[in-house]
């Protein structure tokens, strides 16, 4: 039996196993520096935004602990959980629809339009 020397070697402050350990996703910065991820929304805190930030990509850690952690270019932003997004509502008051409008296809606007006699067609085109 052949015996290995051992291969492993020390943690380095580099190595962040928490980083390596955990479920990574990919999300787009939204207009308003959130994104959202299983189902919440969050945002990027305001010393943290860059300009160019917006519809790019950011790394999203899910760590073992619960953690939730993002990242931007290699470095990490603080971020916290907000409200989901607000949706546009229609306006509360409808507008009354005109009832004048076409009068249900009874207009009279055009009536005799075509019974009046037209000029002679040499004398319209100028001879």
């Amino acid at each position: 039996m052949v015996d290995f020397a051992n291969q492993h070697r020390a943690l380095t402050p580099q190595l962040d196993l928490g980083a390596i350990l955990c479920h990574v996703e990919e999300r787009v910065i939204g207009n308003d520096y959130t994104f959202s991820f299983a189902g919440r929304r969050h945002q990027i805190a305001r010393q943290d935004a860059q300009a160019g930030m917006r519809h790019q990509r950011l790394r999203v850690e899910l760590r073992l602990n619960g953690e939730l952690k993002a990242r931007y270019q290699g470095q990490y932003v603080n971020i916290a959980e907000c409200g989901a997004r607000a949706l546009s509502l229609p306006p509360a008051v409808a507008k009354p629809v005109r009832k004048d409008h076409n009068a249900g296809g009874k207009s009279s606007w055009m009536q005799g339009f075509f019974d009046r006699p037209s000029p002679p067609l040499w004398k319209t085109l100028g001879e």
